[in-house]
C-alpha cells in the first residue's frame, strides 16, 4: 500500500502523459462519451419530468360515484365506508351537490348560477374515490358501480387507461435507453484504452520482464479511463446546468399548460450533474479495468 501511494505520483503523470501522446484517440473518446452523455442526460431530464407530470396528473385521477338522492347521510357513510374498504381505493370524499354545483360555477362560469336554489340544482351528491394504483381504475370503477345506492361510477373512460399506460411507457423505456447509453459509453471507453494498450504493448511486455505489478501496469490506464469519463462529461454537466436552468426561465416553468409544470433548477441541476460526472469517471473506470484485465490475462 506504502509502495502505491509513493507511486501515485509518477502514475499520474504518466497517464496525463499518455493522454498528450495519443490525443486524437482520447479526444476521440471524449467526444464520443460527450454524445452518449448528453443523449443519456437529455432522456434522463424527459423521464424525471413526465414522472413529475404523471404524479401531478395521477392525482387528479379519480371515480366520481353519483349517489341516489334517497340516500340518508347515515347510508351514505356506510356506502363510502364499503368503498374505502376496497382493494386499491386510497381515499373517499364526500361532496354535496350543492358542493359540485359551486365548483362547476367556478370552473365554467356564472351561467350556471340559475341553478342554485331549492328543488334547482339537477347534480347529485357523489364520492370521490382515489386510487392507489391508477391501473386498476376500470376494474374499481366496474365493481362501484354494482353497489347499492350508486347510480353510476365514471373516470373518463378508455382516454384515462391510454394515458395511463402511455405514462408508464415512458418511465420504462426512458429507464432502459439510459442504461444503453451508459453502457455505450463503456465500450467506447474500452475500445480506446484497448487501442491506447495495443500501442504500447511492446513497453509493457518490458514492463512485465522487469518484474512490474499489474496494478502498476494497469493503473495508468484506468486513470486514462477516469480523466477521459470527467472530460466527456463536463460537457453535458455545463448544458445541463446552463441549458435545463435557461429552459425553465423561458418557459416559466411549464409545459403548455399549468398541468405540467417542470421540477424547479436547484437542486435538480445540482445533483444531475454530480451524477452524470460519476458516472462517467465510474464508467471510464469500468471501461478501462475491463480492457486492462483482459490484456493483462492474455498476455500471461
Amino acid at each position: 500500500m506504502l509502495l502505491f501511494f509513493k507511486s501515485l505520483p509518477r502514475l499520474v503523470r504518466n497517464a496525463n502523459k499518455d493522454m498528450h501522446r495519443h490525443f486524437s484517440m482520447t479526444f476521440s473518446s471524449i467526444v464520443s462519451i460527450g454524445i452518449a452523455l448528453l443523449m443519456a442526460l437529455f432522456i434522463f431530464v424527459i423521464y424525471v419530468n413526465v414522472g413529475g407530470f404523471t404524479n401531478q396528473i395521477e392525482n387528479e385521477f379519480m371515480i366520481q360515484v353519483s349517489l341516489n338522492p334517497t340516500l340518508e347521510d347515515e347510508e351514505i357513510s356506510e356506502l363510502a365506508d364499503s368503498i374505502a374498504s376496497t382493494s386499491s381505493v386510497k381515499k373517499v370524499t364526500y361532496s354535496s351537490k350543492d358542493d359540485e354545483l359551486d365548483a362547476l360555477i367556478k370552473e365554467n362560469g356564472p351561467m350556471f348560477k340559475q341553478y342554485k336554489g331549492k328543488d334547482k340544482n339537477p347534480l347529485y351528491d357523489v364520492l370521490n374515490v382515489e386510487l392507489k394504483d391508477n391501473t386498476k381504475i376500470s376494474k374499481v370503477t366496474k365493481k362501484i358501480s354494482k353497489m347499492d345506492g350508486v347510480v353510476k361510477a365514471t373516470y373518463g373512460g378508455s382516454a384515462i387507461n391510454t394515458m395511463i399506460q402511455l405514462f408508464k411507457n415512458i418511465r420504462v423505456w426512458g429507464s432502459v435507453f439510459v442504461g444503453l447509453m451508459v453502457l455505450i459509453a463503456v465500450f467506447l471507453i474500452r475500445n480506446t484504452i484497448k487501442m491506447t494498450i495495443l500501442v504500447r504493448k511492446d513497453e509493457i511486455a518490458i514492463m512485465r520482464t522487469v518484474g512490474a505489478y499489474n496494478w502498476y501496469i494497469s493503473f495508468p490506464f484506468v486513470l486514462e479511463g477516469i480523466f477521459i469519463g470527467f472530460w466527456g462529461a463536463l460537457g453535458p454537466v455545463l448544458i445541463c446546468i446552463f441549458g435545463y436552468t435557461g429552459l425553465y426561465h423561458v418557459l416559466n416553468g411549464m409545459f403548455f399548460s399549468n398541468m405540467m409544470t417542470m421540477l424547479k433548477p436547484y437542486p435538480f441541476v445540482l445533483w444531475t450533474s454530480g451524477g452524470i460526472l460519476l458516472i462517467g469517471m465510474v464508467v471510464g473506470m469500468l471501461g478501462s479495468y475491463l480492457a486492462v484485465r483482459k490484456y493483462l490475462r492474455w498476455t500471461r
